[in-house]
């Protein structure tokens, strides 16, 4: 049964890569719009990501920088807690789960939180982590 998950997942995820490869998000209306963002006038922590991720696929770093600073650490992150069981089982290689620490949420929640209130400030420094 999880075999079958797994799969159903690569390929749902295969569709949504294929498909934020063809599409801009910024320029076709299919993709949702930031809700928060919508009602509030403010970014969010993910405001940008769906740009992100079709400049990502596109090799366009300096682009996903520019939509959300945050997005690659994080898809670093979840990229390493997905890989680390196959690396550690394929090779025999010992990479220790930096998920399992204690402190490890706490980081992540408060780096988020800063970075949400960052993003938002009117000045010019932190004004250019708003989405490009």
């Amino acid at each position: 049964m999880k075999r079958i998950l797994n799969i159903g997942l690569l390929i749902v995820f295969t569709g949504l890569a294929g498909l934020f490869f063809v599409l801009d998000p910024a320029r076709h209306e299919i993709f949702p719009r930031c809700l928060f963002n919508s009602i509030t006038g403010y970014y969010c922590p993910g405001c940008g990501s769906q740009r992100a991720i079709h400049s990502l696929l596109h090799f366009d770093f300096a682009g996903v920088v520019s939509y959300n600073f945050l997005f690659i650490p994080a898809f670093l992150l979840i990229l390493y807690h997905y890989t680390h069981p196959v690396l550690n089982g394929f090779f025999s290689w010992k990479l220790p789960n930096i998920f399992y620490f204690k402190s490890t949420p706490w980081i992540i929640f408060c780096v988020v939180i800063i970075f949400w209130v960052m993003r938002n400030l009117p000045f010019y420094a932190f004004s250019v982590l708003a989405p490009g």
